[in-house]
C-alpha cells in the first residue's frame, strides 16, 4: 500500500490586502503571469501603510514557503470577506493588522518571522 502524502495545511493571512493578492494568492512572485503589471506597480496607487502591509505580506509568504515549502497552503482572506469577519472576530483582528491563522492559532505579522514560524511549524507538526 502506498504511502498517502498529507494534505498541506491551510495558512490564512488576514487583513485589508489589495486585489491582487487576493486574485493570484499562490502567486510568490507577487503577479508573474496574475496581471499585466507587476504588483510593485499596482502598488503605487495605494496609500503608504497599505504598501508597506504589501511588502510585509510578500516577504512573510515567501519566507513561510521557502522553509516549508507544499506542507503549507498560503491563502489571503481580505479582512472585508464573511471570513474575514468572522476571523477578525474570533482573534481580535483590526484594520491595518496582517494576522496569520494555523491550526487554529493566530499571531501578528508584526511579532515578527518567529513568532509567525513557531505558530506554522506547530500546526505543521500537529497534521
Amino acid at each position: 500500500m502506498a504511502a498517502m502524502c498529507p494534505r498541506p495545511v491551510v495558512v490564512e493571512l488576514v487583513g485589508l490586502f489589495p486585489l491582487f493578492y487576493r486574485l493570484c494568492p499562490k502567486g510568490f512572485d507577487w503577479g508573474a503571469g496574475c496581471a499585466p503589471e507587476w504588483p510593485g506597480q499596482q502598488l503605487r496607487d495605494y496609500p503608504p501603510d497599505v504598501q508597506a502591509q504589501g511588502r510585509l505580506l510578500q516577504d512573510l509568504v515567501q519566507r513561510l514557503v521557502a522553509e516549508f515549502g507544499g506542507r503549507i497552503h498560503p491563502v489571503s482572506v481580505p479582512l472585508a470577506s464573511w471570513r474575514g469577519v468572522w476571523l477578525s472576530l474570533r482573534y481580535g483582528i483590526r484594520t491595518g493588522e496582517v494576522v496569520v491563522v494555523a491550526g487554529g492559532r493566530a499571531v501578528r505579522a508584526r511579532e515578527g518571522y518567529e513568532a509567525v514560524r513557531a505558530v506554522v511549524a506547530a500546526a505543521v507538526g500537529a497534521e
